[in-house]
């Protein structure tokens, strides 16, 4: 029996075939979108992309509405609750849920975790909800640094026992996942909570930080070198592939997750700024929600063609990388060179070439919808 097939591995939003993918690039459609309600946040992370703050003329519930039904139009079967700010703070959080069940659509919300109670996750689980809980350390300490609040570890542990003993992680349960952004302090500690999300059928989302947002402000005391992200990479493959028979590409920015996002989904951010990703700010009155339809900004706006084809357009070292499935973090591009096609700067691919050997070779599917 296959070990792989227990676990939980691909977080929602990023697990459709290549076929799926293919179809959706080719008809101007999405599978997914990542929803924004509000950028306010109880908490000030230093690593935050969003910044913690509410921004001008964000969306009404009924905007919101509007944008969901547009994507399900759209062909979209799976939307990401990301918040900006904190999901569960918004005021219509639920009517939101409520409105994604009743059009079909399958969903994970991206929490701090802060406002999960024993109730709140009961609710949550009974309506299907998987969860990306925000998990950067078992040390409260380094937690509440990190979130730039005192109580948030402690609050964050109490939300995944909340989690964990209505029922997530079990096998037939809605998906659980961590989400922790290696930074320097808690570099030491990624291969714990990597190890840990495995024995517990959670899933582990690893993400080298994006210098966006607060992350920015704080480069010079949270990022780590590429060299180090490297070798962590690579104890986190060598781990799942002695004790659960996986493989994955060594590719960042994300542990044993392939983003193709740029071929189906689009971000709706708060004020209703539509985007390729999160890390792809391009702001424009021809982008918003407001002024076209999301039909429209699809198949008009530029930026969005060239994300469909983006492959075509890659530059530098980006280019002509030995895994011609992998196009980088687009959102590293942009924030450092204001060129989203541009060589990933924070890739550890190029400075290891003479010393990676592929550990995941299948493919060859996946390298049809890059030559189309």
């Amino acid at each position: 029996m296959d070990i792989a097939s227990n676990l939980d591995i691909k977080i929602p939003g990023l697990n459709f075939s290549t076929l799926e993918i293919e179809r959706a690039r080719q008809n101007n459609q999405i599978l997914s979108f990542d929803l924004e309600f509000t950028r306010a946040c109880n908490l000030n992370c230093l690593y935050c992309y969003a910044g913690g703050k509410a921004i001008e003329n964000e969306l009404s519930y009924d905007e919101i509405i509007s944008v969901i039904e547009q994507a399900v139009a759209l062909g979209a079967k799976q939307v990401v609750n990301i918040g900006g700010g904190e999901p569960l703070a918004y005021p219509f959080y639920w009517d939101v849920l409520q409105k994604e069940r009743s059009l079909g659509l399958k969903s994970i919300t991206f929490t701090n975790g802060t406002f999960i109670t024993k109730e709140v996750a009961q609710q949550l689980f009974d309506l299907d909800e998987s969860i990306a809980l925000k998990f950067n350390s078992f040390d409260h300490q380094t937690q509440d640094y990190l979130a730039g609040m005192k109580g948030t570890g402690q609050k964050i542990q109490m939300a995944l026992d909340h989690l964990l003993n209505v029922g997530y992680g079990r096998r037939s349960a809605p998906k659980l996942a961590i989400e922790t952004i290696i930074c320097r302090q808690n570099y030491h500690e990624i291969e714990s909570i990597y190890q840990f999300c495995r024995k517990n059928n959670i899933i582990p989302y690893i993400e080298i930080l994006t210098l966006q947002g607060n992350a920015k402000k704080n480069n010079d005391i949270l990022t780590t070198h590429p060299d180090e992200n490297y070798a962590l990479f690579q104890n986190l493959l060598k781990f799942d592939q002695d004790n659960y028979d996986i493989s994955w590409p060594l590719t960042p920015p994300v542990a044993g997750q392939t983003c193709k996002r740029l071929l189906y989904s689009m971000y709706v951010r708060s004020d209703g700024n539509i985007q390729v990703c999160p890390g792809i700010e391009i702001v424009h009155p021809d982008l918003n929600v407001k002024n076209n339809s999301i039909h429209w900004i699809l198949k008009h706006a530029d930026v969005f063609q060239k994300a469909r084809n983006i492959y075509q357009h890659l530059k530098g070292h980006c280019k002509s990388c030995q895994y011609d499935d992998c196009y980088g973090c687009r959102g590293t591009a942009f924030s450092d060179s204001g060129d989203y096609c541009a060589a990933d700067p924070s890739c550890f691919i190029i400075r290891n070439a003479r010393k990676i050997t592929s550990p995941f070779l299948k493919i060859g599917q996946v390298r049809q919808v890059r030559q189309v």
